[in-house]
């Protein structure tokens, strides 16, 4: 079997063509590289083979992909073509429910794009799920962009130890009244 019939030797080679090119300043080309390796992808990785043995790789192929999801998003960001992975954006946070990053630049596209009030709900979504489902916070990345998306960016002169405090703050109020409406609504249902 030559190693082009082999989807995975051909991700890794593409991608590191890619860090290759991005490394020389190329971004276009390493933004191809990448969307040609995320395009051999149909499912999970190792999908359909139940093998204990076979759990770790699968993990380290997955690592792989949400690698070269990032490297992409940040090369296409950085190009400033945020409206070519917006789509692709809207899949992966489907996919990674809680990459808080994957997030952030997905609300970013849509702002960008006028789109604020769907990024802002956006954020909302993951705040929400990350409080109901795992019992925590969102960081300071998702506070920092909320706080851009409504207009009240953090003023560059507050150290950063003082935002992440009031954004802290801020998430704990929102989080606060999240409960109080669930609670809320968990009454009315049992009533």
């Amino acid at each position: 079997m030559s190693e082009h019939q082999v989807d995975g030797l051909t991700f890794r080679k593409l991608c590191a063509e890619a860090e290759y090119a991005q490394r020389l300043g190329q971004f276009d080309r390493a933004a191809s590289h990448l969307n040609a390796a995320l395009g051999l992808w149909r499912g999970s990785a190792l999908e359909g083979i139940d093998s204990p043995a076979l759990s770790a790789d699968a993990l380290r192929w997955e690592e792989s992909r949400l690698r070269a999801i990032e490297t992409l998003v940040e090369l296409e960001f950085s190009c400033g073509r945020h409206s070519a992975v917006t789509a692709d954006l809207r899949t992966w946070v489907q996919r990674y429910p809680y990459h808080e990053g994957l997030h952030c630049r997905l609300a970013e596209a849509l702002h960008l794009r006028s789109r604020t009030g769907e990024a802002l709900m956006l954020l909302h979504q993951l705040k929400m799920r990350l409080a109901t489902e795992l019992g925590i916070n969102p960081g300071a990345s998702v506070q920092e962009m909320h706080l851009r998306l409504v207009g009240a960016s953090p003023d560059p002169e507050t150290p950063q130890s003082d935002r992440a405090v009031e954004a802290l703050r801020r998430a704990l109020t929102e989080t606060t009244q999240s409960l109080k409406v669930l609670t809320n609504a968990l009454e009315f249902l049992n009533n």
